[in-house]
């Protein structure tokens, strides 16, 4: 089987370049699969990648007519190079018309997010606003050329609402170290509106009022000047520590006394998995669509109503009351055993079969 993926990049250390990274890896590893990986840019990737892994760069230039002309030209050579069986797309919205681009293979839009993810917020107007209103009205029906769309909760499959919509979870990658919780509460999120570190801050100065011992770890990228601005107004600057992204964040989770998360959209947050995979007590807002897919009921976690500071507050209060025993531990271990990568991985080469199948039926 050969597959070619499409991503933008694999330079970020995001949930979405660790979980293709794993996938890949297992794939070549595993199943044997013959894999490309076309990118825009020849940023390193984040991750380890086997060298099996064959990469391919666009190096796209210029203004943005000229950028998607590069785009859809280097995929159309690409694929003409290659010769997939299956092309997979996980790129952002200009990845919604490679049907127009006539690749004659089968074609995946693999969706890691809301349908109704924004990066800016809703007061935002003039052509921000306009932009995410126009790729809202286009996405659902640029997204029905596809032979297949795969998301990952049947909440997300519930947000598409199109027949050819496939659930298939992210594989939980992470195996757990013994646990030594320190009075740390964890975030990983990128410093970026969806990911709404703006509402943890708030909560988090509220909290230090009853727990002043307890320390604030946010592992991120992107630009901090606006997080540290606004704890450096709310006066908890010596109390909350923004870090780089590190590789090595298993470690981070055996350390930590909790894990929260105050995200706007999400798809199947990997953070949160991981978090309880290890035996994190965890808090999450239920946001659209990923952490009611893994917070399933009271016992594997808080799942506080989207917005509400002071349930999400008063969680936490609960969490740091009961340290250093963790509430919901060993539920929550056990309720992510269901994206073990054998389970999940089975399902992505099942439809990739089924699709090579039906294409050659079709050219019969």
């Amino acid at each position: 089987m050969k597959l070619l993926y499409v991503l933008p990049r694999m330079s970020g250390e995001g949930g979405v370049q660790r979980v293709i990274a794993f996938k890949l890896n297992y794939l070549v590893t595993h199943f044997d699969f013959d894999i490309h990986l076309v990118c825009h840019d020849q940023t390193p990737s984040f991750y380890p990648m086997y060298s099996r892994i064959q990469m391919h760069y666009l190096n796209l230039k210029g203004n943005r007519w000229s950028y998607f002309n590069q785009y859809r030209q280097g995929i159309k050579d690409t694929v003409a190079q290659v010769k997939p069986d299956v092309v997979v797309v996980c790129d952002g919205f200009k990845g919604y018309f490679l049907p127009f681009f006539r690749l004659n293979v089968p074609l995946v839009f693999e969706v890691h997010g809301s349908y109704y993810n924004r990066i800016y917020p809703s007061r935002s107007w003039g052509w921000r606003n306009a932009l995410y209103l126009m790729e809202l009205l286009m996405k659902r029906p640029l997204a029905a050329r596809f032979d297949c769309l795969v998301v990952l909760s049947e909440m997300a499959k519930k947000e598409w609402k199109l027949r050819s919509t496939v659930v298939i979870p992210n594989p939980n990658w992470i195996v757990p170290l013994p646990r030594n919780p320190q009075k740390v509460a964890l975030m990983v999120a990128r410093h970026s509106y969806e990911k709404g570190i703006d509402r943890m801050l708030p909560i988090w100065a509220k909290f230090i009022q009853y727990h002043p011992d307890w320390t604030l770890q946010i592992f991120g990228s992107g630009s901090t000047s606006s997080s540290k601005a606004l704890a450096h107004q709310l006066g908890i600057l010596d109390s909350v520590y923004f870090e780089e992204p590190t590789p090595a964040i298993t470690a981070i989770y055996a350390q930590s006394g909790m894990f929260l998360m105050t995200s706007r959209f999400e798809g199947l947050p990997m953070a949160l998995m991981e978090a309880m995979a290890c035996g994190v007590p965890c808090v999450a807002y239920d946001c659209p669509v990923g952490p009611r897919a893994l917070l399933l009921s009271q016992e594997h976690g808080y799942l506080i109503p989207e917005d509400n500071s002071e349930a999400f507050l008063s969680a936490m209060n609960e969490i740091a009351l009961d340290f250093p025993n963790a509430p919901h531990a060993s539920t929550a271990m056990a309720s992510v055993v269901r994206f073990q990568p054998e389970t999940v991985m089975k399902q992505w080469v099942a439809l990739f079969e089924s699709l090579r199948s039906n294409a050659k039926d079709n050219t019969v």
